[in-house]
């Protein structure tokens, strides 16, 4: 075990690597505090933030799972030799959405999927599973997985995962002043004529990828 942790920090960051090779996603900060008695998400935020400094996993923030373990932390607890799955870029799947939660937020996770990193990553990259035909001239499919990175800006065109309440939504983004046109690739679907202000509505990311199960 590393000499640069107290017994507790090492404790953790076992439990950590367990929990990713076990489940195949990371656990939660709540459920890191339950295992170890520790009442304060303060408490476990600092733990995570000290092995982060170290060296032993990276973060991403405004996700509940966002604990990403490096080479060095991966290690720990076993020999070095690596699995297919610890290569892996570990991308989360969205569900259901919860109108008024982060779209990554623990509730809406369906599960994890691993992905070559050469193929799909990038900070916030996420995977939604497609309901319905709209965008099949697209080559988007029923039941295909999409994968979608948040940015700044979209730009006219693009194909994004838009968020309007508790549905997710892949089409076409064509911005105007105050509206947005989210259009579909299927002449038997109309487009979506969405006030920029209304509640619930904001687009997710632009997507960047797609896998498909034959």
């Amino acid at each position: 075990m590393p000499v640069d942790l107290s017994d507790k920090q090492q404790r953790v960051l076992e439990y950590i690597r367990r929990a990713v090779e076990e489940n195949s996603r990371p656990p939660t900060i709540r459920e890191i505090g339950e295992e170890f008695g520790i009442s304060s998400t303060n408490g476990v935020r600092y733990i995570l933030g000290v092995l982060q400094k170290k060296g032993y996993l990276s973060r991403q923030p405004l996700m509940s799972r966002g604990i990403d373990l490096t080479s060095k932390g991966v290690g720990i607890g076993r020999s070095r030799k690596k699995s297919t799955r610890e290569e892996l870029f570990q991308v989360p799947l969205i569900g259901r959405v919860a109108a008024g939660e982060p779209l990554l937020a623990d509730q809406n996770l369906e599960g994890i999927i691993g992905m070559d990193p050469a193929i799909v990553r990038g900070e916030g990259t996420f995977a939604l599973r497609v309901v319905g035909d709209s965008m099949i001239n697209a080559g988007i499919f029923d039941d295909d997985i999409v994968f979608a990175r948040p940015q700044g800006d979209y730009g006219k065109g693009e194909i994004v995962v838009a968020v309007l309440g508790e549905e997710a939504t892949v089409k076409y983004y064509y911005p105007d002043n105050r509206k947005v046109r989210l259009e579909p690739a299927n002449p038997h679907f109309g487009p979506i004529i969405v006030e920029r202000t209304t509640p619930g509505f904001y687009i997710a990311g632009k997507v960047v990828g797609l896998v498909r199960r034959m």
